[in-house]
Order: C-alpha cells, then sequence, then structure tokens
C-alpha cells in the first residue's frame, strides 16, 4: 500500500488524468485519502476505523475546518420500504493530518468538481440573482429559501437577493439584468416566477444573447411547483413525496404576487384536491 501511494504522489498531474484509478492519493496520519473523478473515498490503516466514500456527483461543496476535509452533499435517502425517495443536505467529516492538509485536499476536491486538474488554479466564483416570490403558493417560499441557502454557500456562489413586491416584478428585473454581472437566476416560487422571468428575458431587444449567457434554476416555493417536477423527471431524478415541507406537489398553484388573498371556496378546494389525486395516480410526483 505505501509502495503504491508513493508511485501515485510521483505521477505527474497529466498522468493522474489520465490513469483510471485515483487523480490525488495522500496519507492522513490515521489513513488514506483518494479522489477520482466520481468518488472521494477516506480509508482507515485500522479494522476497527470506518471507511467513507462520497460520489463526486451529490457533492456541491468542498471545505476544511480545522484538520477536518468536509463534504456538503445532498444525498438521496428511502426509497423501497424506507419510504419516497428524497435528497436531504448531509455532511462527510474526513480525517486530515492538519488543518494545511484539509485545506489542501479542499481546493482539490473543488476543482475536480469543476471537471479542473486538482492542482490547477480555482475555477471563477459564479454569481447568481436569487427572486424570491413570499406570496407564491402557501406563502413558504422565504422557508423553502432559508434551508437551501446553506448549500449555495457550500457551492461557494456569491449571491444577490431580491424579494418581488409586485405582480410584474420579475419582468420588471429581467429586463435590467446584465448577462455580464450574472451567471445565473434562481426563481424562488410558483412557476409564474418562472414565466414572468423568461418572458421579460425575451421581451429584450438583446434577447438571444441574455437567453444564451444565463442559466434559470427553480426552487419550489409554489403549490403546484409543476415545473420543478417535470425537470427532475428529465433528469431521472426523484422528486420526493408529493408534499414538501416548504409546499405541496402536484396542486395548482398561485404564481403571481397579489397584495390581498379571498379564501379559496370549497368546490375550488376540492378540485384542486382532485388534480392532486390525477396527479399522484398517473406517476407525475
Amino acid at each position: 500500500l505505501r509502495a503504491k501511494l508513493r508511485h501515485l504522489n510521483s505521477m505527474s498531474a497529466e498522468e493522474l488524468l489520465l490513469s483510471n484509478t485515483a487523480l490525488l492519493s495522500e496519507e492522513t496520519g490515521g489513513g488514506r485519502l483518494d479522489v477520482s473523478w466520481q468518488v472521494v473515498q477516506y480509508v482507515p490503516l485500522t479494522s476497527t476505523g470506518r471507511v467513507q466514500s462520497v460520489a463526486l456527483a451529490d457533492c456541491v461543496g468542498a471545505s476544511a475546518e480545522r484538520s477536518e476535509l468536509v463534504l456538503h452533499c445532498v444525498t438521496l435517502h428511502g426509497g423501497g420500504c424506507l419510504g419516497s425517495p428524497h435528497r436531504e443536505p448531509s455532511q462527510a467529516r474526513m480525517p486530515c493530518r492538519d488543518g494545511g492538509q484539509a485545506e489542501r485536499w479542499a481546493a482539490a476536491v473543488w476543482n475536480i468538481m469543476h471537471g479542473v486538474a486538482p492542482d490547477a488554479p480555482p475555477p471563477r466564483q459564479k454569481r447568481w440573482l436569487v427572486l424570491i416570490n413570499p406570496v407564491s403558493g402557501p406563502g413558504h417560499a422565504r422557508r423553502v429559501y432559508a434551508r437551501c441557502r446553506p448549500l449555495f454557500e457550500a457551492h461557494r456562489v456569491a449571491l444577490t437577493e431580491v424579494v418581488t413586491t409586485h405582480a410584474g416584478h420579475v419582468r420588471e428585473i429581467a429586463a435590467q439584468i446584465e448577462p455580464a454581472e450574472v451567471d445565473a437566476v434562481v426563481c424562488v416560487g410558483g412557476d409564474g416566477v418562472v414565466h414572468e422571468l423568461v418572458n421579460g428575458l425575451f421581451a429584450r431587444e438583446d434577447a438571444d444573447a441574455a437567453v444564451s449567457a444565463l442559466s434559470i434554476g427553480v426552487l419550489p416555493g409554489g403549490s403546484a411547483n409543476s415545473l420543478c417536477v417535470s425537470l427532475l423527471k428529465a433528469n431521472n431524478e426523484k422528486s420526493g413525496s408529493r408534499r414538501s415541507k416548504g409546499g405541496a406537489v402536484g396542486e395548482d398553484d398561485d404564481s403571481v404576487p397579489r397584495r390581498s388573498r379571498r379564501r379559496e371556496s370549497r368546490p375550488g378546494r376540492l378540485r384542486r384536491r382532485a388534480s392532486s389525486a390525477v396527479a399522484a395516480d398517473s406517476g407525475s410526483t
């Protein structure tokens, strides 16, 4: 094992990238850290230790805390007899020899997550504009974003947050976005937030350039969240239980901000529940 580690450490970055084993491998004192394009693994030197393995596909960030490499993940839980499959934030902590080694490994893993060689300069920090509609659906958009914000921070994103105040606000913002200053726009609310954003972008004189330059993300803060469900299915991802902590999946959505709301009539509520049952029965959620 030690001879293999010495051999890996003597290889150049190009050889490591071309090898089909590990991009980086190093002893930590009590074990060994390995990372490939797919997995970060910690293997203890004693039989009493616990082997840890984290898929980089589930990893959103890497950081160092004292003498530990901390991987911030969104891992899949449940399924089968364990209930509906869903993703939950989690952390994997792998012991390092000291703080310096933890920092080096956090930087290396961060690079590999972005398809960059471990010892290359880090990728440029992303800049995201977050649009939050506080009255979408049941009004849980702020709560949904509060739960997701730590993951954005772990992903080292520079965040600009705007809470919408009136109908058409998102469209107004879309007209003023500078694509050179923003990499992505994240919509927190119902489907209507995305509709306003897209319509606002296509109404610009530079619509083609703006749409090509910007990525658009969605956090389900409405009541139906149909677009999120469709995006998850298109990516072979599980949407989890029909009702999330932030709102329900599979119901009709009130997607534009309003200053006041009337209580929905009983027939209206029954129609909403019926449409939800049909969506759940058809497998769309």
